[in-house]
C-alpha cells in the first residue's frame, strides 16, 4: 500500500497506526487489509485485522498534485490517488512518476473545455472552464503544492469575476484582498486553520471562546481535540 507518513510522539516506538476503514472510493493503494494475513479465529471466524507484522520504505514521487473537479476522473493506473473531504467538489490529492500534463490536457480537451495553464518547470498549475463554470483545477509541483484548498473549493460556488482573481486562482493562493482560510479544521462550518489562529491570536482562550466567534467545534465536535492542539500551539509559542 502507499500512505502519507505522519510523525506523532503519541505513537509508540517501534509500531505505526493505519485506518483499516479505506477502501477503492478513497484511495487507490490505501487498503491496509490486503496485508494482513487471513487469520481468523476458529470458533466465531472473527478475522484478526487488528495487527501485522510490516516494513516501511520511502516513495519520493516526480510529482505532487491537488486536483479539484466536478466529476470523477479514470486516474492512469500509475498514478497514486486519495480523495480528501471537501464542501461541494471533489478533491483528490495525487502523485506519480510519468507526467500527468498529456494525460490531463487531452481529457480536459475531449470535452470542450477552455484551458488555462501557467507552466513553470516543475510546478505545472491548470484551470479548465465551460460557459464561465470552473471544471477542474490542478497545481502540482515536485512537492506538495501549497494551495489555499478552502478557497480554491469556493470557487467552484463562485467562480472569479475578473481576470486578476483567475490569475490569482490558476496559482492556488488568494490576492492580499482575500483573506486566507487555511486547512479546513471544522467540517460542519468550513472554518480554516488559519481563520482559527486569527481568533486565538485576538483573544479566544478556549473552545467555548472559538465556538461563539466561528462556529467550529458547535455541532458534531470531532474538531475540539484539534482545536484544543491549535489552542496550546499558541499558548506554547506565546
Amino acid at each position: 500500500m502507499v500512505a502519507k507518513v505522519a510523525i506523532s510522539e503519541g505513537q509508540r516506538p517501534g509500531s505505526l497506526f493505519v485506518p483499516m476503514h479505506w477502501n477503492n472510493q478513497f484511495a487507490r493503494q490505501g487498503r491496509v487489509n490486503n496485508l494482513l494475513a487471513a487469520v481468523t479465529d476458529p470458533y466465531s471466524g472473527q478475522p484478526e485485522s487488528k495487527q501485522a507484522a510490516v516494513a516501511i520504505a520511502a516513495w519520493q514521487p516526480a510529482w505532487h498534485s491537488e486536483l479539484f473537479c466536478r466529476e470523477p476522473l479514470p486516474f492512469p493506473a500509475a498514478w497514486h490517488w486519495r480523495r480528501r473531504a471537501s464542501p461541494g467538489v471533489l478533491h483528490y490529492s495525487l502523485a506519480g512518476e510519468a507526467s500527468a500534463r498529456q494525460w490531463l490536457s487531452a481529457w480536459c480537451a475531449r470535452r470542450g473545455w477552455q484551458l488555462q495553464v501557467a507552466d513553470g518547470g516543475a510546478v505545472w498549475n491548470l484551470l479548465a472552464w465551460h460557459q464561465g463554470r470552473l471544471m477542474l483545477g490542478w497545481w502540482s509541483d515536485a512537492r506538495e503544492p501549497a494551495v489555499d484548498c478552502a478557497w480554491i473549493s469556493a470557487a467552484f460556488a463562485a467562480p472569479p469575476s475578473d481576470a486578476a482573481q483567475r490569475h490569482a486562482l490558476l496559482s492556488g493562493r488568494p490576492g492580499a484582498a482575500v483573506a486566507p482560510r487555511g486547512r479546513i479544521v471544522c467540517s460542519c462550518f468550513g472554518v480554516g486553520e488559519w481563520s482559527i489562529n486569527e481568533a486565538i491570536a485576538s483573544g479566544c482562550t478556549s473552545v467555548g471562546a472559538l465556538g461563539g466567534k466561528l462556529k467550529c467545534g458547535t455541532n458534531c465536535g470531532s474538531c475540539v481535540p484539534e482545536l484544543n492542539a491549535l489552542l496550546a500551539a499558541q499558548r506554547t509559542r506565546a
